[in-house]
């Protein structure tokens, strides 16, 4: 079942693209303020200019501007003036300088004739025919006058022609009220404002379902990446168990072909001995163990190539009917040790239609598994019977038993319970891989129950009929 969605991650994005939004619309309320004084600005260079041309060029229009004006000529230009530049409003002061940086006409009669030299090093660009503006706060000594009309105005330099194309031959300073400049800045905000603000709340507003979608997709492949990831993770664990346990494997299979090797070199070797081998209780003696040295080292070749037909399935299913008691005394005299301490309970006309050699192989594991873990003073059960089911076939021992956490594993390839090299019991831990593998290929199963320092059984549930599964590929014979 997948897990709900949880609402804090769509919640944390809205959270922080509002910010974002609200963070995107203050940079933009700046940038659009400072558009709308530089535009407001341009307007009012714009106006001055526009003045200069248009009243004060004619105004001036053949005065001698080398020195200041005065008397009919200064009255002509002022009423030029008030009439045409002073009545808006807007403009509050006019000064015209000539090339000296004298003030040859004011709407301020007393500041005519003056000469400011901050004002005469300013006015060399606009001779050359740049217009300029600055905003005033009325600080500076020449701006004393200028303080009752405003508290900010803005200041345009404009050179002044007398013709279109003519030389400058003056520069006039038009002072304009900035709460006109201010009342077009705040018309144009007023304007695009309220546009900027549902822009970005229609924007911010597509935007969530957006993240939504998004987040929701990301979270679905991110569990999909968690799923990958762990079963990358348990691949390499488990290939990594793998590995320890071939390298257990190796170490123990050389420790186990080796031992009963060293073994029967030493017995020959001793019966080699020209004072020991005449001896025939000693001869004997010897040669029984040789023989049992050769049989362990068989059932470890033997275990190591079934292993090898069963991964490859390259051995058929031979069905014919098998006496169970008589597999179960043949491996019994087979195993060293066994015929004293295994007791067989199988009934002699128990009779099973299966494969005598696969059957041999899990009952010698199995009991030699039940003999190795079990102390040599207790006994080994072999049973059988039928059922409804099928038949049944088990080993018991009394032996240290396996623990609950190791049953699940106990099956698998290479596994033993101690894989220590000192362990107590031998083996390469095939046994009971090998005697799954096989039981599942005649279509049964193995089951095991167990109880720490008390025993273990271990039963086989063969199919009453055979091996009904059974595909011709795999049957290589059946007889009745």
């Amino acid at each position: 079942m997948a897990s709900p969605e949880k609402p804090h991650l769509v919640f944390r994005f809205a959270v922080a693209s509002l910010a974002a939004f609200v963070l995107v619309g203050a940079v933009g309320m700046v940038l659009m303020i400072r558009y709308a004084r530089e535009r407001a600005e341009r307007a009012g260079e714009f106006h001055s200019t526009f003045v200069a041309d248009a009243v004060l060029a004619p105004a001036l229009a053949g005065a001698d501007l080398s020195r200041p004006l005065a008397d009919s000529e200064y009255e002509r230009v002022l009423a030029v003036g008030r009439e045409r530049i002073l009545t808006n409003g807007r403009d509050v002061r006019v000064k015209v300088f000539n090339a000296e940086g004298t003030i040859v006409f004011s709407d301020s009669r007393e500041i005519v004739g003056l000469r400011f030299e901050e004002e005469a090093e300013e006015l060399g660009e606009i001779f050359e025919g740049a217009v300029e503006s600055e905003i005033s706060e009325l600080n500076a000594g020449e701006n004393v006058q200028e303080r009752t009309f405003a508290d900010k105005l803005l200041e345009v330099y404009v050179p002044l022609r007398m013709s279109r194309d003519g030389p400058v031959v003056a520069v006039a300073e038009l002072y304009q009220d900035y709460a006109f400049i201010q009342s077009d800045i705040d018309a144009f905000v007023a304007r695009m404002a309220p546009l900027l603000a549902i822009a970005l709340v229609l924007l911010y507003a597509a935007t969530l379902p957006m993240a939504h979608r998004a987040s929701r997709e990301l979270r679905r492949r991110n569990e999909r990446l968690n799923e990958l990831l762990e079963n990358e993770q348990r691949t390499v664990a488990e290939l990594r168990d793998l590995n320890q346990r071939m390298d257990d494997f190796v170490a123990a299979a050389s420790h186990e072909l080796r031992t009963p090797l060293t073994s029967i070199i030493g017995y020959l070797a001793t019966l080699r001995h020209p004072d020991l081998g005449s001896d025939p209780a000693v001869r004997a003696e010897f040669l029984e163990a040789a023989d049992a040295q050769t049989k362990r080292l068989l059932r470890l070749i033997t275990n190591l190539l079934s292993a090898s037909n069963m991964e490859e399935g390259s051995r058929p299913v031979a069905i014919e009917r098998v006496d169970l008691a008589a597999i179960a005394r043949a491996v019994v005299a087979e195993l060293p040790g066994a015929a004293e301490r295994v007791r067989i309970d199988v009934p002699p006309d128990q009779a099973v239609p299966t494969d005598r050699g696969r059957v041999t192989e899990v009952l010698k594991n199995l009991i030699d598994n039940a003999l190795k873990y079990s102390p040599s003073d207790t006994t080994v059960e072999v049973g059988a019977s039928t059922d409804p089911e099928g038949f049944r076939l088990w080993v018991s021992d009394h032996g240290v038993g396996i623990d609950q956490s190791e049953r699940s594993v106990i099956f698998e390839r290479f596994h033993q319970v101690d894989q220590s090299a000192t362990r107590r019991f031998g083996g390469v831990g095939l046994g009971l891989y090998l005697s799954r593998g096989l039981v599942q290929e005649l279509d049964g199963r193995i089951e095991v129950t167990s109880s720490p320092g008390r025993g273990s059984t271990f039963t086989v549930v063969l199919p009453a009929g055979g091996m009904p599964q059974a595909s011709p590929e795999r049957v290589a014979a059946t007889t009745a």
